[in-house]
């Protein structure tokens, strides 16, 4: 008797690829119309969200892919705001040639600060990291100081091709299409032959060089490459804010991007999107709840900041207690519950 053959692979392919399809236009569209239908903070908001993905993304597949535990991101960032203040101010050349070039510094220091991985995992690569992060800090303190002043770098109003591109409306656009192509490259990744070596490295590099995959190569490009791209969203975010100072990339922040991927959700592209978003919008709202009851006798709602920081733990020990798997596998859950109750299951 002859085995029949199941369809269902080759049927859900189309339509994998169709839904993601729908969703690629809804997204691009929702970008496209943000800015034209809510008020100017939201937009500002939402361009904190975009900036935010595009740091939290990369992290995400270096950490939640390829199984490297890094606080590095923080000093990725400034790595590239300042190579790319010091391309911009030295030779004079626009946003892009100053992204390119904090891109391939990003992915220098990426390479060697990824070397200890070739021999450390877990809580140890996790310290080397940390190490590299005070190290490259302090280097950038003291290029600060002969460089630019004690007040750090400041960015000319971002100007393209003559254009000028400072207001709040044409920033949102900007970092979203930078935000989005990162998104883009990142999701072709992971669905090549180079994410499932990820994969297969972070489940087991053993295994992995068992099967003849390289593991050091797969992890030094994987290093190489998201420290690239977290450089040049460096560039982009000291573009935004108008400046950059080592002040500003503190362990803290490097701590923020971690919180983004944990609960948003560890190896998902959509994790990365829904953790951005979210732990953008904990400041928002702890600063209208001080506003409106951190007066006088308003306890712990007088200090937002204090505050913000034991949100962010209690978020992630809830996460990492209650659903490792983040706001992403809520929203799966949610999803196949939706799906059942449509079939009558």
């Amino acid at each position: 008797m002859t085995q029949s053959t199941s369809l269902a692979p080759p049927l859900a392919r189309p339509r994998a690829a169709g839904r993601r399809t729908v969703l690629a236009a809804l997204a691009v569209a929702i970008i496209a119309v943000l800015p034209l239908v809510v008020s100017p903070y939201w937009t500002t908001v939402a361009t904190n969200a975009a900036l935010a993905f595009a740091i939290a993304a990369p992290l995400n597949l270096l950490t939640g892919n390829a199984g490297q535990f890094s606080l590095g991101n923080a000093a990725f960032l400034v790595v590239g705001a300042y190579t790319g203040a010091y391309v911009t101010f030295t030779f004079d050349l626009e946003l892009p040639i100053a992204m390119l070039a904090a891109a391939a510094a990003g992915a220098l220091v990426g390479l060697i600060v990824g070397l200890p991985s070739l021999r450390l995992r877990g809580a140890y690569l996790l310290m080397s990291t940390l190490a590299a992060h005070y190290i490259l800090v302090f280097a950038a303190l003291k290029f600060q100081t002969s460089q630019f002043g004690a007040a750090g770098a400041i960015f000319p109003p971002l100007r393209i091709a003559g254009v000028d591109l400072s207001g709040e409306r044409s920033m949102y656009f900007v970092i979203a299409v930078f935000a989005a192509l990162i998104g883009l490259i990142i999701a072709n990744i992971m669905r090549s032959g180079h994410g499932r070596a990820l994969e297969a490295v972070k489940a087991r590099d053993v295994a992995a060089a068992a099967c003849g995959i390289s593991v050091a190569r797969a992890k030094l490009w994987v290093w190489s490459l998201t420290s690239a791209m977290i450089a040049a969203a460096g560039v982009l975010q000291a573009y935004y804010l108008g400046s950059a100072s080592v002040e500003y990339y503190t362990l803290n922040l490097a701590i923020t991007y971690v919180a983004m991927i944990l609960v948003g959700g560890l190896g998902s592209l959509g994790g990365s999107l829904l953790g951005a978003c979210f732990v953008t919008l904990v400041p928002v709202g702890v600063n209208h709840l001080s506003d409106a009851y951190g007066g006088e006798g308003g306890g712990i709602l007088a200090y937002p900041h204090e505050l913000q920081t034991v949100i962010y733990g209690l978020i992630i020990i809830a996460f990492v207690l209650l659903k490792p798997d983040g706001l992403i596998g809520l929203v799966r859950s949610a999803t196949d519950r939706v799906v059942r109750v449509r079939q009558g299951r």
